[in-house]
């Protein structure tokens, strides 16, 4: 193979990554409040197979006021098909907070979440039980007094940390405003993104074709 080749193929491998990495796509969830615990539209899992690897998801969001009383404004994320339980353990996030039962909280004047799903996770996801294929499949959430307008999904390009938990009394009190949500955890996960991974592989393509054709001129 000589050099023009190599640089073509590297060169067209590098093109191929680059669009997977930059690859960003937006998914309308809900554009009324769909009523107290109950739950939002499902981000499909195809949304999250296009982008391949870890996923960052960014919710566009809105808080719904009671018409009496405080507001409990949360969001429980959830592979719905398999059950309602809170797969809150098993997301990363810099900036969300979540309560000890898995419902993420939502302070007053916020309008995104943003969080990490790993492949992993994602890949867990399941369509109801004797569904041919995988359209029901996904992430959604249980939700009460927010309204969760869109999603964003795209690579995760860099590790998020821990979710931070907090209890009852002080989810209430950001709620209101009344206390300021406590930092995220430092703490960040060591798993490389599948996008980063293959961009590394690039390298190493490009790196052996320059060898190959050091050797092949000896």
């Amino acid at each position: 193979m000589n050099l023009k080749k190599i640089v073509a193929a590297v060169a067209a491998a590098a093109t191929a990554i680059s669009m997977m990495a930059v690859n960003a796509f937006a998914f309308d969830m809900n554009s009324e409040y769909t009523g107290a615990w109950s739950a939002s539209a499902t981000i499909p899992k195809a949304e999250f197979e296009a982008i391949g690897g870890d996923v960052k998801v960014v919710i566009t969001l809105e808080r719904k006021d009671p018409l009496v009383g405080d507001g409990n404004y949360v969001a429980k994320p959830m592979n719905i098909c398999k059950s309602w339980d809170a797969i809150t353990d098993s997301l990363f996030s810099d900036s969300a907070i979540a309560k000890e039962d898995g419902f993420f909280v939502i302070a007053p004047g916020q309008t995104t979440l943003e969080f990490v799903v790993p492949e992993a996770v994602w890949q867990s996801f399941v369509p109801y039980e004797g569904e041919e294929g995988n359209g029901s499949a996904g992430l959604a959430f249980q939700v009460n007094d927010v309204i969760l307008k869109s999603a964003e999904l795209s690579a995760a390009d860099a590790a998020q940390g821990t979710i931070k938990r907090v209890t009852e009394d002080e989810s209430s009190a950001i709620m209101k405003g009344e206390a300021a949500a406590p930092e995220a955890d430092s703490t960040t996960t060591s798993t490389q993104t599948g996008n980063v991974a293959v961009a590394s592989i690039v390298s190493v393509m490009a790196l052996a074709g320059v060898a190959a054709v050091a050797t092949k001129r000896k």
